[in-house]
């Protein structure tokens, strides 16, 4: 049983660290393309990653930091998102 636990644990953790390398391999790559040669169109897609990207490593690196700091999310800090 505790086997169990501790292996669900550590994929938790490793969905977190992909999610994030996910997320910011989004951000780089968006970041190499030239925005001068799109139309709106492509430069709102773009936003759209971008924004979502940012919000993944957010939401990733929160829980993370519940997970360390062992900080329910309902409890007033000024630190937490």
């Amino acid at each position: 049983m505790l086997k169990e636990i501790l292996d669900n644990e550590i994929e938790y953790e490793d969905k977190n660290a992909e999610y994030i390398a996910s997320a910011y391999n989004s951000l780089v790559a968006v970041d190499l393309l030239d925005i001068g040669l799109m139309d709106e169109d492509e430069k709102q897609t773009i936003k759209v990653i971008q924004f979502q990207a940012i919000n993944i490593i957010s939401e990733c690196l929160n829980n993370i930091y519940y997970e360390i700091f062992d900080i329910s999310p309902d409890v007033d800090n000024d630190l937490v998102l």
